[in-house]
């Protein structure tokens, strides 16, 4: 089994994924807290929600490609 360090499109997709969901059930929470409103709290996280999943996915593959901080992983024969 040969392993390596880069990280896959679809890894990142899933993760973004992941990531957004419990961000967007926190972000609800916080903006109902503040606004004690539902419809508004909603429209902030799908503003806020949209934008952030794109720009966390972006910053996912840019760090794909940075070495720093890697260590190649053993290939296995």
């Amino acid at each position: 089994m040969k392993l390596t360090s880069a990280e896959t499109y679809n890894r990142s997709i899933v993760k973004s994924v992941s990531y957004r969901v419990v961000s967007i059930i926190t972000d609800l929470c916080v903006a109902y807290f503040f606004t004690r409103s539902a419809a508004l709290s909603v429209g902030i996280v799908i503003f806020v929600d949209g934008y952030s999943t794109i720009l966390y996915y972006l910053h996912e593959r840019v760090w794909a490609h940075i070495h720093w901080g890697r260590k190649p992983l053993p290939h296995r024969a």
